[in-house]
């Protein structure tokens, strides 16, 4: 009597796809050598799925440990003010949970945005995006607030606009 050994091949196919799409997103990842200590963030940032977009941030990464502070921390009560800043600061916009946010808009040449953007930041309770002042000039950054709403249930309308101008000397 012979014994017969199937080798179950369906894991195989089922885990690869996956092995293939991380090692492709790792293969992005590396060392930079960014002019300033400013622009290149110490803390390294990671994804919880779901997390950043359940509180209404853009992203679902968690930037661990925080990064370091900014040197200006624009807030939503800032909108529609001229913010002061200075070449090579690190600028932080801070939107609060809440609200779905999408931004900005536009992209200042003056600014350059740091990576990961609009992620959440769970000790302030607010979607963060950091920017670096890379040249004198004035930047205006428009985000958009909406209501976060669930699946079947009656949801309010409105779209909050939050524009700031941030003027680098």
């Amino acid at each position: 009597m012979q014994k017969y050994h199937i080798i179950r091949r369906g894991g195989f196919v089922l885990i690869v796809p996956p092995l293939l799409i991380l090692a492709m997103l790792f293969a992005g990842c590396g060392s930079s050598t960014g002019s300033g200590s400013a622009a290149s963030p110490t803390s390294t940032p990671t994804t919880v799925k779901g997390y950043g977009t359940a509180n209404g941030c853009p992203s679902d990464a968690v930037v661990t440990p925080p990064a370091g502070q900014p040197n200006v921390t624009i807030k939503l009560t800032d909108s529609n003010t001229t913010i002061n800043a200075r070449t090579g600061d690190v600028i932080e916009v801070h939107l609060p949970f809440g609200h779905q946010w999408s931004g900005p808009v536009t992209m200042p040449g003056n600014l350059q945005l740091q990576t990961p953007a609009g992620y959440a930041l769970t000790t302030a309770k607010v979607c963060v995006w950091r920017f670096t002042a890379q040249s004198s000039g004035t930047a205006h950054l428009a985000f958009s607030g909406k209501p976060i709403c669930k699946a079947n249930e009656l949801c309010p309308q409105y779209i909050l606009a939050a524009s700031f101008i941030i003027d680098v000397k």
